[in-house]
């Protein structure tokens, strides 16, 4: 595989080539945002490091410092190097030739990955400094960054009080703003920053921007921080509903937060000042609630993928959302040396009964407190449509696809083919302004997904439709009735969907809400993390996310296989993962997976990261002769071999956390065609810290479509450490199994 950099170059002549060849080149010499990435930082000054780029610049600006400077928007100088500029295409290729330059790539534009769940996970009472027998006072030392929309200091969630004096590690500081200033910092909330030249570089200057500031505009940044370290609230509320107390995951840790995320999204250059200024100000622990678009590209030119290479690398954890889209192949952050995280739902659903005329009694997901005091007639949306729209379009309930005549006094069963909230929000909008008085929504992606309708509505699945439909369409007058929405019994499993957490008032006059998505479920992992890095503070990242995976459970509250939409699909691994995660489990692995940045040295080379690249990367003396044979060999939680022909051995070591003697045996459930055997089968371990390697090989003797999961265990009395299996034949034509 050419090195990354060639790759680029090359598509870079080619552009160029294009531009000389076309009339019209007027695109070739406009200027956009570029990121220009030059690797790990050596111990220079960071002033020498921001006259070094300026002279880079200068370089393309026919010598002009004062063009440079212009041009210039941020010098990355304390985790990594590298700065953004504005760069027409030419010079963006010029400087991607330069020697100390690893990659070149523009300012993308990353999305938001839009209680009571951490008692569903075992966490019970209110500041308790005890879990299963492990003090976990220490997590008053432990420091969590949040990269989000920032914060809203006065919520109850981010109090301090009765907390000790802020860590003498902490570097940070509070930067003052626009409704915010260094007073509203404590020693809770010990940082605060924003970033925006990113943002301002690419975005009309008519957008609005709220707050100029780490203040929080948008409720998401003080929803994840809330979620992850919040510090106990007696009532917490959404108008009515899930009233309880509510805590964060750690609550007496510390919070940082920086601000990257503004109301279109967060740009790259903007999240990579947040790295830059978080390694150096002394995390622990980082929680990104957002990410890119899927397919994700290239680890370096993907701006999360780089700046958590290089928290790695100093010893700081990531943990980022997989994203929303939930089809195959779909996951984005998907890094090794970061912790990727999935959402499934707890408990707690938010649901309302729709009664039909038959006597039916049909229930349906809904934020919404309304319902109707008499029965009303039902139809199918595609009946009311409108003017120029077919009766398919309108079944979507598109903006003026329905007849008000048709709509008026009933209930409209509309179509949803999209994952974004915010347009099921907008159909019942429209089903109101065209007269409707409720409306069902047949969720066709099967997202059991609660909104807050603004008439009585719930999202039903595709077979609960199928049955509405045939009701509507054999009965002469169909009718329905809403009660409002309530709390239910305990269901299904991890938290991720229908979260009550901390908000900003900025944006609805209310202090907590309920969201759902990634954004959700991350923070979970955050603060259990938070609370593993407090019970064993010289955990390395890699074993903290060992810790967290191999402890997971892949059953649910009744102890069944997890089930992963409202049609009652089981899951597999490429659905959550290593399972559901258990914080009181994951405080005591008994063994873990650990790996050190110079494993993911090796795991770069195995996918053809040349050792050039890898020494303009790291700045150290890095080379390819300790590769892995294939990625695969990375000391992962997980093992996935991809493309199998006949058989492969990998291998994994495990260190000893848990007692000093103990011995452990090997428990395997085989993927579907695959005869899986682990050498040795038992690891006999005399002292603490001592480290076993132990070979799983993999021989095909029955070839399968797809992909097909099983899983490995090293058992010890009550102790499990349980590792995803993850085969696919070669020459499999099929995608992903579902």
């Amino acid at each position: 595989m050419a090195s990354f950099c060639s790759a680029w170059r090359r598509s870079s002549v080619i552009f160029l080539l294009l531009c000389v060849l076309v009339a019209g080149i007027g695109s070739c010499v406009s200027t956009k945002v570029y990121v220009v990435y030059m690797g790990s930082k050596n111990g220079e000054d960071p002033d020498e490091i921001l006259a070094q780029n300026h002279q880079i610049l200068a370089s393309v600006h026919t010598g002009s410092i004062e063009q440079a400077q212009a041009s210039h928007i941020h010098s990355y100088r304390h985790g990594f190097r590298g700065f953004a500029a504005r760069l027409t295409d030419h010079q963006a290729f010029q400087i991607s030739k330069m020697p100390g330059v690893i990659s070149v790539f523009p300012n993308s534009k990353r999305s938001l990955h839009t209680t009571h769940s951490w008692d569903f996970m075992g966490l019970l009472g209110e500041q308790t400094l005890e879990v299963s027998g492990y003090n976990i006072k220490n997590q008053v030392n432990v420091i969590v960054g949040f990269i989000d929309t920032g914060i809203w200091p006065e919520s109850p969630s981010f109090n301090d009080a009765n907390m000790p004096p802020v860590p003498a590690r902490w570097k940070g500081h509070c930067e003052s703003g626009e409704a915010f200033n260094a007073s509203n910092c404590n020693r809770k909330l010990i940082g605060a920053r924003y970033y925006k030249s990113g943002y301002e570089a690419e975005e009309e200057s008519t957008n609005t921007v709220s707050f100029n500031s780490p203040r929080d505009s948008a409720g998401h940044g003080s929803h994840t921080a809330s979620i992850a370290a919040g510090r106990y609230v007696s009532n917490m509320t959404y108008n009515g509903l899930a009233a309880g107390g509510a805590r964060g995951g750690a609550p007496m840790a510390r919070i940082a937060v920086y601000k990257t995320c503004w109301d279109s999204g967060c740009y790259d250059a903007d999240l990579l000042a947040a790295f830059d200024d978080a390694i150096r100000d002394g995390v622990h622990i980082l929680s990104l609630s957002l990410g890119p678009d899927a397919p994700q590209g290239d680890y370096f030119t993907d701006a999360i993928s780089v700046g958590s290479f290089h928290a790695a690398r100093h010893g700081i954890l990531v943990v980022a959302s997989a994203g929303n889209e939930g089809h195959p192949g779909s996951a984005t952050n998907l890094a090794p040396w970061m912790i990727t995280v999935a959402a499934s739902s707890t408990d707690r659903d938010f649901t309302s009964d729709i009664i039909l005329g038959n006597g039916a009694n049909v229930t349906g997901e809904s934020l919404s407190i309304l319902e109707m005091k008499a029965s009303a007639s039902i139809i199918s949306a595609s009946e009311a449509y409108a003017g120029y729209f077919t009766p398919y379009q309108s079944s979507y309930c598109l903006e003026s696809s329905l007849n008000k005549t048709k709509a008026r006094g009933k209930v409209l069963v509309c179509h949803h083919a999209e994952s974004s909230t915010e347009s099921k929000l907008a159909k019942s909008v429209i089903v109101k302004e065209a007269g409707g008085v409720g409306m069902v929504l047949i969720d066709e992606a099967d997202m059991d997904v609660a909104v807050p309708f603004v008439i009585p509505s719930a999202i039903i699945g595709r077979r609960t439709g199928k049955h509405i439909l045939s009701y509507i369409n054999h009965t002469r007058q169909p009718m329905s009735q809403w009660f409002d929405t309530r709390n239910l019994k305990p269901d299904i499993t991890a938290p991720g969907l229908n979260i009550l957490a901390s908000w900003s008032p900025a944006v609805a006059d209310m202090q907590f809400n309920i969201l759902s998505g990634t954004s959700m479920a991350c923070p979970h992992v955050t603060g259990i993390a938070a609370l593993i890095k407090a019970v064993h503070p010289s955990w390395s990242p890699a074993a903290i996310r060992s810790a967290i995976m191999t402890t997971a459970t892949l059953l649910d509250k009744k102890h069944k296989p997890i089930i992963v939409d409202p049609e009652g699909r089981r899951g597999n691994a490429f659905d959550y993962g290593s399972g559901f995660l258990n914080p009181t489990r994951a405080l005591d692995p008994g063994l873990v997976y650990d790996a050190q940045p110079a494993d993911y040295v090796s795991f770069l080379c195995s996918v053809g990261y040349d050792e050039k690249s890898l020494h303009q990367i790291t700045l150290d003396n890095s080379t390819c002769a300790q590769a892995f044979r294939t990625a695969s060999d990375l000391n992962y939680p997980s093992i996935t071999v991809p493309n199998l022909e006949g058989n492969i051995s990998v291998t994994r070591t495990v260190t000893n956390v848990g007692k000093p003697r103990n011995v452990y045996k090997a428990a395997v459930s085989s993927p579907k065609g695959i005869n899986v055997t682990v050498i040795p089968d038992r690891l006999i371990f005399s002292s603490l810290g001592q480290t076993i390697s132990f070979t799983v090989n993999f021989k095909v003797v029955a070839p399968s479509k797809g992909y097909t999961f099983g899983f490995l265990s090293w058992m010890s009395g009550r102790s499990r450490i349980t590792s995803p299996l993850v085969v696919q034949v070669a020459h499999s034509n099929s995608g992903l199994m579902r």
